[in-house]
C-alpha cells in the first residue's frame, strides 16, 4: 500500500471548473517487471508538464498515484481506488492483513509509510481523500501481452489499444480435508488424498477457463498448491491440501455464476476424492464496460496522429474499474515479455504515442468555453429584446475578445 493514495492537482485557465484525472500505480508484483503501472504514472507526468506550458486547457487537473493496485502483499487488488469508490471503508483497513505470517494490517503498514514520507517531505498535506468523484479519467496502461506488438512489427505504424472493457476476478481460497494413509498397502479406491483433491479441480479450472475465453467470459488459473504436512514421508498420502483460484470475468460473467461452476467442480472433486472442501472467496467484482464517447475521441485523436488503435478488453483488472468518475476509459500501449516477470519491457516509441494522446484528449476535455456574459436573460423582456439589447452592449465594449 506503500503510503496511501497520492495525488498533485493544479487548477489550469480562467475559470476551471471540469476535473480530469489521469495517472496510474506504481506497485508490483513479487519478481515483477518495471513497467506494470508505473508507466502510466510517467505519461501522466509528462502530460502534465506538457499541459502546463501549453496553457490551452481550462480546468482542474490531477496527476494520481493509486495505491496497492496489486495483491501481492494483501491479498486484494485495486485498495486505493476501491478505498476512493467506497468499494473498500477506511475502517477495512484494521482487517485486512498481509499474507505472509506474522505481517501486519493494512492500517499499520499505512501508518508507518506516512511517517516515514512525512520525514522525506515535511510539507506534503494529508486527506481523508485525494477525490470523491472527477469528471473524467483517463489511464496509460502496458498490454501486458505482445498482441499489440506484433501489429506494430507487422505495420511499422505507431499503435494503442482503445480498452473497452474491464475484466473483474473472483479469488477463491479452498482448503482440502483427506485422510493420511499409507501409500502401499490402501487401495486405490479408498485414499482420501488431499493432493488429488487439489490436482482434480486444477485441471476442471482449466477446462473452464478454456471454454470462458471461447466464449469471451473471462480467464482462469489454479495458484499456489500447498500441502501444509510438510514432515509427511514418502509412502503417506497427504491429509491436508489448499490452493487459490483466479477467475478472471469480461462479458456478461459475473463473479456469482462462476462460482456456481466452481461449486459444481468442488462437489465433484469431494465424491471422486472422498474429501471434505471448504472455501472462502477472497474478493469479487463485475466487468465494467468504459465510457464510449471517451473511446470515440481518443478514436478521433489517432485518425488525427496517424496512429492505428485496436479495441480491445482488459482481462486484468485495472484501477480505472473502480475510480470514482463520471466517465472514464484507459488505453494500453505495446509492451513485450508477458508481465509480472523480470522480461517485461517496452520502449519510447511505445510510450511517447500515448502521451500525445492524452495532451490532446485533455485539451479537448478542458478546453476554455467562451460565456458570454450578457447571455442572462433580463426579466420582463422577450428574447428578441434580449438580443436587440446585447448587441448594443457589444458594440459599446471594444475590448471584448470573441
Amino acid at each position: 500500500m506503500k503510503h496511501g493514495n497520492i495525488c498533485g492537482s493544479i487548477a489550469l485557465g480562467n475559470n476551471p471548473t471540469k476535473t480530469l484525472a489521469i495517472g496510474s500505480h506504481t506497485d508490483s508484483v513479487y519478481n515483477g517487471g518495471q513497467y506494470d503501472g508505473s508507466v502510466g504514472v510517467a505519461v501522466a507526468l509528462q502530460t502534465a508538464e506538457e499541459l502546463i506550458k501549453s496553457g490551452k486547457i481550462n480546468g482542474i487537473l490531477k496527476v494520481v498515484i493509486y495505491a496497492c493496485e496489486e495483491s501481492s502483499r494483501f491479498g486484494n487488488a485495486c485498495v486505493g481506488s476501491k478505498y476512493l469508490n467506497g468499494n473498500i471503508k477506511k475502517e477495512d483497513f484494521n482487517s485486512i492483513v498481509g499474507r505472509s505470517k506474522g505481517d501486519v494490517t493494512l492500517k499499520e503498514a499505512i501508518d508507518f509509510s506516512r511517517a516515514l514520507l512525512k520525514e522525506q517531505v515535511p510539507d506534503i498535506k494529508e486527506v481523508e481523500k485525494i477525490f470523491d468523484m472527477v469528471d473524467y479519467s483517463l489511464e496509460v496502461h502496458t498490454e501486458q501481452y505482445d498482441s499489440l506488438d506484433r501489429e506494430y512489427r507487422k505495420h511499422k505504424k505507431d499503435i494503442i489499444g482503445i480498452v473497452n472493457q474491464i475484466g473483474s476476478s473472483l479469488r477463491i481460497r479452498y482448503n482440502v480435508q483427506g485422510k493420511a494413509d499409507h501409500t502401499g498397502s490402501t487401495p486405490m479406491n479408498e485414499r482420501s488424498n488431499a493432493s488429488t483433491a487439489v490436482s482434480y479441480i486444477g485441471n476442471q479450472i482449466r477446462k473452464l477457463a478454456i471454454k470462458y475465453e471461447k466464449q469471451a467470459l473471462g480467464r482462469a488459473d489454479q495458484l499456489e498448491l500447498e500441502t501444509p504436512e510438510h514432515k509427511r514421508s514418502f509412502n503417506q498420502t497427504p491429509a491436508k491440501a489448499n490452493a487459490d483460484i483466479d477467475i478472471r470475468l469480461v462479458g456478461d460473467n459475473t463473479p456469482e455464476k462462476a462460482l456456481e461452476d466452481f461449486e459444481k467442480i468442488k462437489k465433484k472433486a469431494e465424491k471422486k476424492t472422498r474429501t471434505k472442501i471448504e472455501t472462502t472467496v477472497v474478493s469479487k467484482g463485475t466487468p465494467i464496460s468504459t465510457n464510449k464517447k471517451l473511446n470515440e475521441k481518443i478514436a478521433e485523436v489517432c485518425e488525427k496522429e496517424d496512429i492505428r488503435y485496436l479495441e480491445m478488453p482488459s482481462y486484468a483488472g485495472q484501477d480505472t474499474g473502480y475510480i470514482p468518475a463520471k466517465k472514464k476509459t484507459m488505453i494500453f500501449i505495446p509492451s513485450t515479455g508477458g508481465s509480472h516477470n523480470s522480461q517485461e519491457q517496452t520502449w519510447p516509441k511505445y510510450i511517447n504515442p500515448a502521451t500525445r494522446i492524452f495532451v490532446a484528449m485533455a485539451q479537448e476535455l478542458l478546453k476554455e468555453k467562451f460565456k458570454d456574459k450578457y447571455a442572462v436573460k433580463e426579466e420582463g423582456k422577450t428574447k428578441k429584446q434580449n438580443k436587440k439589447d446585447k448587441n448594443i452592449k457589444l458594440e459599446k465594449d471594444n475590448s471584448m475578445v470573441i
